[in-house]
């Protein structure tokens, strides 16, 4: 047995985890799901220690945390963010890369003094990684323990974005992802529902070199719902009629554009609260949209990065949630589980996990993609409900919530781990 890599002895199955998040303070999904698996697997007897710049888990737990925490702290070039700023763009592309090299620093050099069972990665830009791993494994002179990724987002090219840069950025990053995988990954993690061989057909991998294991998204957050016009009256809302959120990163591949279409169409009183970050739509293309559409009585925007602490409010304040997700859509529905948690019914597209969801057990209402007619219709269908009807939509998402709960997923990643741990990842 060497230093980088300690078989489980003891008999008990309890392994030494290190986890590797470079983002945790940054917006989206980064800090609860780390901070939710890596607390889960330390209740799960693991001894779990996580490498990121800096983390404040009262923001997403309400008791200590069970895992330790090895901190690089953040950088400046974090603090860079300028709203309109020429350079701000390329400044936060840089922190990226720069936070990914600063942490993937600070783990190599604890595996020389320490051994662990699996090195889990969370979040990781894959250029630095793939140069990283190859410089610490040739300065080491030995194999890795098991690495194990994470998979967020199928085709990580960024293609359809604005920024030019980031499209050059996607190029490189697309074919070293695939390699860095390919290479390195004892097993992927893959976020969401796969069907066998989907995943590795997008991404241009060996199907079961090496293995991909499909492991579904728990819920944003793990608070209790809100009394419904307590929720509104804390987000402004002046309304008490039916309300329906899109929550979530504005993409142009989440349909947005036909979700606004539809509102415009709808028979029958309701309004829409769209939250969330433009991200390859800008703020003045969803607002001339929304002009475009008559929306301005309607919908209700919240166009920025809506913090954690808020989350609750806006899954309380709504009567359903909407998910106009297009046909070629091929991230995972971060929101959808917090939904169903909420007791909150989901409209939305035949797509992705939400269509794998409605086969389960009924939850909602589909609509065909890329159809805003269809999305139109399925508002309809939903606003004619009564009362116990609803009801008994939201009790079948909570169930089915339970189902991915983050204590569930947490067994889940342990006994991937200690399927493959046995064996070494790899160095060049």
């Amino acid at each position: 047995m060497n230093r980088m890599h300690a078989a489980t002895a003891n008999g008990r199955g309890v392994l030494k985890i290190f986890a590797f998040q470079p983002y945790i303070e940054r917006e989206g999904h980064f800090g609860f799901y780390t901070t939710y698996l890596c607390q889960g697997l330390a209740l799960e007897g693991h001894r779990v220690t996580l490498v990121t710049t800096r983390l404040n888990t009262e923001k997403f737990l309400s008791a200590p945390p069970k895992f330790q925490i090895v901190e690089v702290g953040p950088s400046r070039l974090t603090t860079f963010r300028r709203r309109g700023a020429a350079l701000e763009g390329l400044i936060r592309g840089l922190s990226l890369l720069w936070d990914n090299v600063r942490v993937l620093a600070r783990l190599l050099r604890s595996l020389q003094k320490e051994s662990f069972d699996a090195i889990q990665f969370f979040d990781y830009e894959p250029i630095t990684t793939y140069f990283l791993l190859g410089i610490g494994s040739t300065l080491f002179r030995r194999r890795f323990p098991p690495l194990f990724f994470i998979v967020q987002a199928a085709d990580p090219s960024l293609q359809g974005h604005t920024n030019l840069l980031y499209q050059l950025y996607g190029k490189l990053a697309r074919p070293t992802m695939k390699r860095l995988l390919s290479l390195y990954a004892k097993a992927i993690l893959a976020d969401g529902l796969w069907r066998p061989g989907e995943l590795e057909t997008l991404m241009g991998l060996k199907i079961g070199t090496p293995p991909l294991i499909s492991v579904p998204h728990g819920p944003i957050l793990e608070e209790k719902p809100r009394p419904r016009n307590a929720a509104r009256k804390t987000l402004g809302l002046e309304y008490d009629g039916p309300l329906l959120l899109f929550f979530g990163m504005l993409r142009k591949d989440k349909g947005v554009d036909l979700l606004i279409e539809a509102m415009g169409t709808v028979k029958g009183e309701c309004k829409l609260l769209l939250a969330g970050m433009p991200f390859d739509l800008s703020e003045e293309a969803v607002r001339e949209m929304l002009r475009a559409h008559d929306g301005k009585d309607r919908i209700e925007t919240d166009l920025r990065y809506i913090p954690q602490e808020n989350l609750a409010d806006y899954f309380s304040a709504a009567d359903a949630v909407v998910f106009p997700y297009r046909s070629h859509y091929k991230g995972t529905v971060g929101s959808l589980n917090t939904a169903l948690a909420f007791g909150k019914p989901v409209i939305g597209s035949r797509v992705r996990d939400l269509a794998v969801y409605l086969q389960e057990s009924p939850i909602g209402i589909l609509a065909d993609p890329d159809s805003a007619a269809s999305l139109t219709e399925a508002i309809e269908q939903f606003l004619l409900l009564t009362p116990a009807q609803r009801e008994t939509l939201a009790e079948n998402g909570r169930r089915l919530a339970e189902k991915y709960s983050w204590a569930g997923l947490a067994k889940r990643f342990s006994e991937v781990y200690k399927t493959f741990s046995e064996t070494e990842s790899p160095g060049r």
